[in-house]
């Protein structure tokens, strides 16, 4: 009896932790995030100087700017540097290509709002030197935050942060800090322009010191995040745009950063000596939002992965003439024509390779170019010509969201105009003339059966 009930004991807390987590709580304590964003920031200059506060974090090199020459490339300047670090996307999603830009696309919601809907009930701030982020880009973001301040001098937004976090109950707090970016236009590289890092390191040390007095006071779990908008130019000067120095910024945190999307992203562009094979300021709100336990199957259009947790891909193959073919995305975007330039063919490799995917409800997401994209039918039927009247060429879209499919573990459908489409390869290898002569195009057929498929 006693067996029993000892049983049932384990099974009871067991259910309470795994209820807790579903809320974003873990068992050493309810989580918490600190966001802070140092403007104009060199990575170098940080590294090069006695910094204790940042000594106090594990920071990693990352690039902002997106991938130059690609639909994902931005401006290296101050809007849509931040607007990308708040929403996860690039320029191409959010819409914010200058400093004077309005409100970012709203399809693309900013962490705020992805926090207000997960529970309307957490407490919210934001304070920002530069008030662009506040009054331009996400103005109609400020009802859900408890408090939130705009322009100011770094100590003012500073003093303000340190009073929530001694004397409010925060569950999320986004600072903007601004005096290197001012002290690089007035100065460039210089001791002007290293004072200021070195305030500012100071600035994040008390940051920190009240941070740990949550953690050991409450028994918070917090996380920390601090990074940057752009780099500079060779002076130190200005920014703006695509060269390895002004693309390159830093994502520092309090916790250990895992480094597993190097196994998802690849990047055959190699320019700026690998830089595209780092994070990117993408990863910033699929981070939170992985740590808050609120990332939901359509996050994963997000550009960027988390650095905290679990990544999980799968591959899909289909046996092809006895050989096992491994479903890709085509590099050439937006070929063959009748494809949009956010757009990239899906195709069956038979070389043995498949890029990794995610599954995810009724979904599949891709990672291209450090882009989320979603697979998808093509509108057009019956295009390229290689395709009879009732077949759509499948493609991964990197601006959309994905197509509601049937996904089990032998076979992929969807339906197309009330029409239920099999998920296929196109017996004509090598076709359309941008593939290979070893890949197949994928289809949705709506009259043949689908292709048989296996899940790995």
């Amino acid at each position: 009896m006693g067996k029993c009930k000892g049983i049932t004991s384990k099974l009871f807390i067991a259910g309470i932790l795994v209820m807790l987590s579903a809320f974003g709580f873990a068992a050493n304590g309810e989580r918490k995030v600190l966001l802070v964003g140092i403007d104009g920031t060199q990575y170098e200059r940080v590294i090069a100087l006695d910094t204790p506060g940042f000594d106090r974090l594990n920071i990693v090199k990352a690039y902002t700017g997106g991938v130059a020459g690609n639909k994902s490339e931005q401006r290296t300047v101050s809007g849509p540097g931040w607007t990308t670090i708040l929403t996860g996307v690039w320029k191409n999603k959010h819409g914010i290509a200058n400093n004077t830009d309005g409100l970012a696309n709203s399809n693309w919601p900013s962490i705020y709002r992805y926090l207000y809907n997960a529970n309307s009930q957490l407490k919210l701030f934001g304070f920002s030197t530069w008030g662009p982020i506040h009054t331009q880009f996400f103005k109609n973001d400020m009802s859900f935050l408890s408090n939130h301040a705009e322009g100011g001098s770094d100590d003012d937004n500073v003093d303000r942060t340190l009073s929530v976090l001694y004397h409010d109950s925060p569950d999320f707090i986004f600072l903007h800090l601004d005096e290197p970016d001012a002290a690089g236009h007035s100065h460039g590289f210089g001791q002007e322009y290293d004072d200021s890092i070195i305030r500012s390191d100071k600035r994040l040390g008390r940051l920190l010191d009240a941070v740990a007095h949550r953690e050991q006071t409450f028994g918070e779990n917090w996380l920390v995040l601090v990074t940057t908008d752009h780099g500079r130019d060779f002076m130190g000067k200005g920014h703006g745009s695509q060269t390895k120095q002004e693309k390159t910024i830093f994502i520092a945190s309090n916790k250990s950063l895992n480094e597993k999307y190097k196994k998802i992203v690849a990047l055959p562009n190699k320019h700026f000596d690998g830089i595209y094979g780092l994070p990117a300021q993408t990863y910033i709100v699929p981070t939170i939002l992985n740590f808050f336990g609120v990332m939901s199957d359509i996050h994963w259009r997000l550009d960027g992965l988390p650095l905290v947790g679990d990544i999980n891909v799968n591959r899909v193959y289909a046996n092809i003439g006895g050989k096992k073919c491994g479903l890709e995305w085509d590099v050439n975007t937006g070929t063959p024509a009748t494809l949009g330039s956010n757009e990239h063919v899906a195709k069956f490799d038979c070389d043995g390779h498949a890029d990794p995917l995610f599954i995810k409800g009724n979904k599949i997401y891709a990672n291209i170019f450090n882009s989320g994209c979603s697979l998808q039918w093509d509108v057009d039927k019956g295009t390229p010509l290689t395709l009879e009247a009732s077949e759509h060429v499948a493609k991964f879209d990197c601006t959309d969201d994905g197509d509601s499919l049937q996904i089990n573990a032998q076979q992929i459908t969807t339906y197309i105009d009330d029409q239920l489409c099999g998920f296929q390869w196109d017996a004509d290898a090598g076709t359309p003339i941008t593939l290979g002569r070893n890949e197949h195009v994928a289809k949705f057929d709506c009259q043949g059966s689908p292709d048989q498929v296996i899940i790995e």
